[in-house]
């Protein structure tokens, strides 16, 4: 007896794991979550006025590259306002990363309701 199986596109999209896939958008919103702590914070709006895609987080301020590399726009290093978020530094998704990425994982999988290996 043959077995039919379906495109991996199609497999994908009915575990919700495509770029827009429930998964896919709740794996965004977590990793937003936890990188809130590590992002510059002034006045809050870098942090709180960012896009959650499918697949990327897009801090949407003008500023946001040069927050985010740690050089202002004459080439000088950033120093972070660490009295409001200690944990600001530049690249703050790879910073929350190798911090945190035990429990995003556990959140996911507890998401998808199991453990993924």
């Amino acid at each position: 007896m043959p077995v039919k199986m379906q495109p991996t596109s199609v497999i994908k999209v009915n575990l919700g794991i495509d770029p827009n896939g429930r998964v896919q958008r709740f794996f965004a919103t977590t990793c937003a979550k936890h990188m809130d702590k590590y992002v510059p914070f002034d006045t809050g709006a870098l942090a709180r006025y960012h896009i959650e895609g499918g697949n990327k987080i897009v801090y949407n301020q003008l500023y946001a590259r040069y927050q985010y590399y740690g050089i202002s726009k004459n080439g000088k290093h950033l120093n972070y306002q660490k009295d409001k978020h200690p944990l600001a530094t530049s690249y703050w998704d790879k910073h929350m990363w190798t911090a945190e990425n035990q429990d995003v994982v556990k959140e996911v999988q507890n998401y998808i309701g199991g453990k993924l290996k």
